[in-house]
């Protein structure tokens, strides 16, 4: 066995998301969404989502995830 494969991989930062913070029905088919970022208070505009379930697991902040 090699020393290298006993060295812990490195892990990726974490990424810094944006959570729900207003949703609801919208103009035509689908979901409407707003999000904002705890960390930076980062806010987005409306967007269209696909599933509620998607809107929660967040998207990446644009400002902290540069």
């Amino acid at each position: 066995m090699r020393q290298m494969d006993l060295l812990p991989k490195p892990q990726r930062t974490p990424r810094k998301l944006m959570h729900v913070v207003d949703a609801g029905n919208g103009p035509g088919p689908g979901r409407w969404a707003a999000f904002e970022c705890k960390h930076c208070g980062e806010r987005s505009e409306w967007m269209r989502i696909q599933s509620v379930t998607e809107a929660k697991r967040g998207i990446p902040c644009p400002k902290c995830n540069r």
